[in-house]
């Protein structure tokens, strides 16, 4: 009893210090959290990005990156900034035989109520099996092309509950492990309606004794909010104006759809004052179905949810009998109550489905769910359906042709795109014509999130004549294919008019007849996304000496406005292809240099122009060749002041040495 009050003492500790911080930096208690053997490189993580999910996956049941870094946790629509989960888990609860046939309830988790920015690894009651995260994808031109493969992009995790780790999370409860082995399968798609959910599809094998009266759910810290809205990371109220993170969820369960969903809702009441236009997408989390049984059969299977207020090693849940309560409900517990309510609660949630009355040695049972997103709640709804309709006909969705290979050359204020025909020899084994593609469409702008269509091809002999266009492909035809990097492209289409040193986004989609069955379907833009920033190309201004611009460059140019002042770039142009660039004060003081590679460069070490952590639905940026975008940070890392500066190119071709200036009016300063 000493050993259990002193834990409860210590736990009551941890409540009033987490009611006392509500931006989740709770520091762990002695001897409380679980500690993994992160020694081998065995845990491995992966961020979707074949469609506007952005999640943060691994090889241990983990989902979320715990708000560790800036690169999604769950991102939606990706490329926005706005998050909305911390972390989420599997868990896996059963009645089990322990090493004396004696009877015990155990629950094996992926995540727990937890402190934000912690190790995800130390987080997990899961092991790893195998040392990486398949790949397969059903598209011909994709590099990860598998016969075997369900959706456009397919992740494989195996991870089991064996050995890790000797304490339960959050707990000091000795894990039991139900001896079990999880094959996680996601799918996803890049168009239409099912470009807005990713699918989690579990096989999970008992490798020990019988189980008895098995459960199988995903827990979830869901919290929407805006990354952009935060100057420090992991965020915390003092960032923004916003406030804490935490404290504005609004929660609503849908029972016909069996989905949990969450929304940013800054205060009550609701919704006059929950402001939804600061995140304006819902998230949800819908059960899809289980095997054995069938979910729509109560008598069959039932589903429990449980939410409560976040509260590490809480006393209430800080036993595997007592997360199996939860988990064997059989209920829908009403989202209501003051700690489930947006700014005086801070909710988590679990969703789960069972029992599966007994589970073999050597069987299996398979759970599978979808995180979805949607702007409103029609919407969100809409996309829930085609997620359930996928899983209904076992992932044999119709599909479209996949988007082509595609080659952009950025030039001066303008792009070319150049595609190959790879979509016009694409059969639809579910199409009642499986070769039907119809054309091409070209998609440009500087969102994003919402390129434009500034061209459409269509084939225009019967029965390729059937949507309006009836172009042909003569125009973007060239009279003998061009070759990059050995793949051959018989068609360019050219935008002009564009804006040198603006980015934009540029796809060029596929699409079919469709049928009296089903709708014409077009390819994700997202398959081939790219991000290009015009300039002038070799050859394009010939004599013209390296310039700067904007110049002068007053307090930010408008392709950086709002950002932070790290974020802010400036522009060399004219460059020599391979040249040092210098830049100094009036007084000769080196400021900066730079070693510059047309051939090479993609904006490195300019996070302004180009950030990995976050744009993820995106490759490195597309650029001239003769361009060089600089942060204003010095090379000693400080932000430049205001000033008139010098600048020197030393061109490696034997073009001689070039002097420039230009001036930087600022009114920030690097903290």
């Amino acid at each position: 009893m000493r050993v259990r009050a002193g834990l409860v003492m210590v736990l009551a500790l941890r409540a009033a210090a987490a009611a006392a911080d509500p931006d989740h930096m709770l520091p762990p208690a002695p001897g409380v959290e679980a500690v993994a053997d992160t020694s081998r490189p065995l845990f491995r993580l992966l961020v979707t990005n074949n469609n506007r999910m952005g999640i943060t996956v691994t090889n241990y049941g983990f989902i979320g990156n715990n708000f560790v870094s800036r690169s999604p946790s769950l991102e939606y629509p990706l490329g926005s900034g706005f998050e909305h989960m911390v972390r989420g888990g599997i868990w896996i609860g059963a009645q089990a035989l322990d090493d004396s046939d004696r009877v015990f309830v155990g629950v094996t988790t992926g995540a727990q109520d937890g402190a934000q920015g912690g190790s995800s690894q130390s987080a997990t009651e899961y092991s790893p099996i195998g040392t990486k995260i398949e790949q397969r994808s059903k598209l011909p031109n994709s590099q990860f092309f598998s016969r075997d493969a369900v959706s456009e992009l397919d992740l494989i995790a195996r991870y089991h509950d064996r050995t890790q780790p000797l304490f339960s999370p959050s707990t000091n409860e000795k894990h039991r492990p139900l001896n079990v082995e999880v094959r996680q399968e996601n799918y996803m798609w890049s168009f239409a309606d099912f470009q807005h959910f990713v699918v989690f599809h579990l096989t999970i094998k008992n490798v020990g004794r019988p189980l008895k009266n098995a459960w199988v759910g995903f827990y979830s810290e869901l919290a929407s909010g805006g990354k952009q809205y935060y100057n420090s990371w992991p965020p915390s109220s003092s960032a923004s104006s916003l406030g804490s993170w935490y404290n504005k969820k609004l929660l609503a369960y849908d029972d016909s759809l069996r989905m949990f969903r969450e929304h940013f809702c800054f205060a009550p009441p609701v919704p006059d004052n929950c402001r939804f236009s600061v995140v304006p997408y819902w998230i949800g989390i819908k059960l899809l179905g289980v095997h054995p049984g069938n979910l729509a059969d109560i008598s069959s299977r039932k589903v429990s949810l449980a939410a409560w207020s976040w509260a590490p090693g809480s006393p209430f849940r800080d036993q595997d009998a007592e997360r199996y309560a939860l988990m064997s409900s059989g209920m829908i517990q009403p989202l209501q109550g003051d700690t489930l309510l947006p700014e005086s609660g801070d909710p988590v949630e679990l969703l789960a489905a069972g029992p599966f009355p007994e589970v073999a040695p050597d069987s299996s049972i398979v759970f599978d769910f979808a995180i979805v997103g949607g702007s409103d709640v029609p919407d969100l709804h809409r996309h829930a359906a085609f997620a359930q309709r996928a899983f209904d006909r076992d992932y044999i969705v119709p599909v479209p042709p996949p988007s082509p290979n595609l080659h952009v050359v950025a030039r001066d204020h303008g792009v070319d795109l150049y595609w190959n025909d790879s979509p016009e020899s694409f059969e639809d084994p579910t199409s009642p014509s499986p070769r039907d593609f119809e054309g091409y469409r070209v998609y440009l702008g500087e969102d994003r999130l919402d390129l434009k269509r500034v061209a459409q091809f269509d084939l225009a002999t019967p029965p390729n004549d059937t949507t309006g266009f009836n172009t042909g492909f003569g125009a973007i035809r060239l009279p003998r294919d061009t070759t990059f990097d050995g793949v051959r492209y018989p068609y360019r289409y050219s935008v002009r008019a564009l804006k040198n040193g603006f980015k934009y986004f540029t796809a060029v989609t596929a699409y079919d007849l469709g049928s009296s069955e089903i709708e014409s379907l077009e390819s994700g833009i997202a398959q081939n996304k790219t991000l290009v920033i015009p300039g002038p190309a070799a050859g394009e201004r010939p004599g013209e000496k390296p310039v700067v611009f904007p110049n002068p460059y007053r307090v930010e140019a408008r392709w950086d406005q709002g950002k932070l002042v790290r974020d802010h770039y400036l522009w060399f142009t004219n460059l020599p292809e391979r040249c040092t660039l210098k830049i100094f004060t009036l007084s000769g003081d080196l400021v900066f240099e730079s070693e510059f590679d047309g051939r090479s460069y993609h904006a490195e070490g300019s996070r302004g122009v180009y950030d990995p952590r976050s744009e993820l639905d995106v490759d490195p940026p597309t650029l001239s060749g003769r361009t060089f975008g600089w942060n204003l940070i010095t090379r000693q890392g400080q932000a430049a002041a205001s000033g008139l500066y010098l600048f020197t190119v030393e061109d490696h071709g034997g073009g001689g040495r070039h002097v420039g200036k230009f001036l930087v009016v600022k009114s920030d300063r690097e903290d």
